[in-house]
């Protein structure tokens, strides 16, 4: 248990070092392996494991995931980016996809906040009340 809370420890002051400026440095992450990798000391790999866990969620914390049941067009995408920029930061990412389980509206995710704006949402919760 003990080297896994050091492991938890190291791979916390690890990507304080590789996050500069509200963005993850990929130099850095890739040296940080690399050195891990090559000096190989004790517990590197629950090491290795906690610190690319720990980066993934960063990444995440700049990408939005903005699903919708049909496209949406040049004017609103642009529209639904600036305000996450003006929410997250210029840094932030979007990837916009098709998904016509949500019957209409859109989810918007950005690391672990969710955004459910869809009509089948609504439904659910409708139903949850009703039933």
């Amino acid at each position: 248990m003990k080297g896994s809370k050091d492991a938890q420890r190291i791979a916390r002051q690890l990507l304080k070092a590789t996050v500069e400026n509200g963005e993850v440095n990929g130099g850095t992450v890739k040296t940080v392996l690399r050195k891990l990798a090559t000096d190989k000391p004790r517990g590197y790999l629950g090491v290795i494991s906690a610190y690319a866990h720990l980066v993934r969620l960063e990444l995440e914390k700049s990408h939005a995931v903005i699903e919708s049941a049909s496209p949406l067009g040049g004017t609103l995408e642009a529209s639904v980016v600036a305000d996450l920029k003006g929410k997250y930061g210029e840094q932030i990412t979007s990837e916009f996809k098709n998904n016509p389980e949500l019957l209409g509206g859109m989810r918007v995710r950005v690391g672990s906040d969710v955004w459910d704006g869809s009509v089948r949402n609504r439904l659910e919760r409708l139903r949850e009340k009703i039933g």
